[in-house]
C-alpha cells in the first residue's frame, strides 16, 4: 500500500483542480472543535453539547462480538448492527462508559446534518476552501470500521476527534473489491464485501490487486482528506471517541437525473443481450456518452446535433417523457 500524498497551502481554487486523493495536515487545528478534543474527551462533549437542541439522533448499535464492523449479518438475511434513536447526551455517555473495553460494543451515529441537530456548530467551525452553501455532516461513535464503499460526491473530511485511518481505492478497483448488494446496505451505499482484517484470498482472490493499488492515511485531530468523486474508501476509528465533519459537494444535476439510474437501466437492457451484441452497444456508448473519439456529431451543422451537444429546454423534458414511457411499459 502506498500512502496518500500530503499537500500544504491548499486554497479553493487548487482544490478545484485535484484529481487524485491528498492529504490536508492540520487543515482546521485552529476549529474549536479540535481545540476542545486537546483538553480530553469530556471537554470535547462538553462543548459539542453546547450545540444540542435535545432532538433524538440515528445511530447504529451493535454487540461487542462484532469488534466494531458495521456489516452484514453472517447469513447476510439483514445486518449486524441495528437502528437506534436515543438523545445526543446519552450517545456520548454510552461511548465514553466503554471506553477501554476491548472489544466495545458499536454505537455510531452517521451522517448527521449539523445545521440540524447542532446549529451553531457551523459557524464556529468554518471550512475556509469550501462555499457555505455547502452544509457539513457528523461522524460520532467509538472504535468503528464503515467497510470500503464510494460517494457520488466529492468529499471533504475532517477528523476532529480521535484518529482515523482511511485506505482508498481508485474508482477501476471495482471488480477487485467485490462490492456487495445494491437492494440492501448498511448506510445505503454499496460496500466491499471483503474483511479488511482478515481477507480472505480464496474467495477473494482479486482484492489482492486492490491492497497493490491501495492508498492510506492515518488522520490525527485537526487533519483532513480530500476524496475525489466515486472512489471507494475504507474509514477505521483508532480511538475510544471519535468524530468526523464531512462535507459533500458536486451531485449530479437534478436536471439531468442521477447516472446511477443510468447504470441499472443499461445493467436491465443490456445484460441479457448476447455478446456480440453488447460489444455492439459498447461502441455505441464509448462514442456517444464517454466520448472517446471526441466530440459526436461534430461533422454535423451545430444545428443539427441535437443532443449530441446539448440539451435544450425544450428537447429535456420530451426525453425524460420517452424513457418514462419506456420503463413503463410491461
Amino acid at each position: 500500500m502506498q500512502t496518500i500524498r500530503e499537500v500544504n497551502n491548499i486554497n479553493a481554487e487548487t482544490l478545484r483542480d485535484l484529481n487524485e486523493p491528498v492529504v490536508m495536515r492540520q487543515l482546521v487545528k485552529q476549529w474549536p472543535l479540535v481545540q476542545a478534543y486537546r483538553d480530553g474527551d469530556r471537554s470535547f462533549c462538553e462543548y459539542l453539547l453546547r450545540f444540542d437542541r435535545g432532538e433524538p439522533v440515528t445511530a447504529v448499535q451493535g454487540p461487542a462480538s462484532n469488534h466494531g464492523r458495521i456489516f452484514y449479518s453472517a447469513d447476510m438475511s439483514g445486518l449486524n448492527c441495528r437502528p437506534a434513536r436515543m438523545q445526543l447526551a446519552s450517545a456520548l455517555d454510552y461511548i465514553l462508559s466503554h471506553a477501554g473495553q476491548d472489544p466495545a460494543p458499536t454505537l455510531a451515529i452517521q451522517s448527521s446534518s449539523v445545521a440540524d441537530q447542532l446549529p451553531g456548530l457551523e459557524r464556529e467551525n468554518v471550512m475556509s476552501l469550501l462555499s457555505p452553501e455547502i452544509a457539513p455532516r457528523i461522524w460520532i461513535g467509538g472504535r468503528a470500521t464503515v467497510a470500503a464503499h464510494y460517494d457520488g460526491s466529492e468529499n471533504i473530511a475532517c477528523c476532529v476527534a480521535g484518529r482515523r485511518r482511511f485506505t482508498l481505492f481508485a474508482p477501476d478497483q471495482v471488480a477487485n473489491l467485490y462490492p456487495g448488494p445494491f437492494e440492501m446496505t448498511p448506510a445505503g451505499a454499496v460496500i466491499s464485501m471483503v474483511d479488511f482484517d482478515n481477507p480472505d484470498y480464496q474467495r477473494y482472490p482479486n482484492f489482492r490487486q486492490a491492497e497493490e493499488n491501495a492508498l492510506v492515511a492515518d488522520l490525527e485531530p485537526g487533519d483532513a482528506l480530500y476524496i475525489p468523486y466515486l472512489w471507494w474508501h475504507h474509514v477505521r476509528a483508532l480511538d475510544d471517541l471519535n468524530v468526523l465533519i464531512n462535507y459533500w459537494w458536486g451531485e449530479p444535476d437534478p436536471a439531468y437525473g442521477d447516472p446511477r439510474n443510468a447504470l441499472f437501466y443499461s445493467m436491465m437492457a443490456l445484460r441479457t443481450l448476447p455478446e456480440a451484441q453488447r460489444e455492439a452497444w459498447r461502441s455505441q456508448f464509448e462514442y456517444y456518452v464517454f466520448e472517446r473519439d471526441g466530440k459526436p456529431g461534430r461533422h454535423l451543422p451545430a444545428e443539427r446535433r441535437g443532443i449530441m451537444e446539448s440539451f435544450s429546454p425544450t428537447i429535456l423534458p420530451r426525453l425524460k417523457q420517452s424513457l418514462i414511457r419506456a420503463l413503463s411499459r410491461r
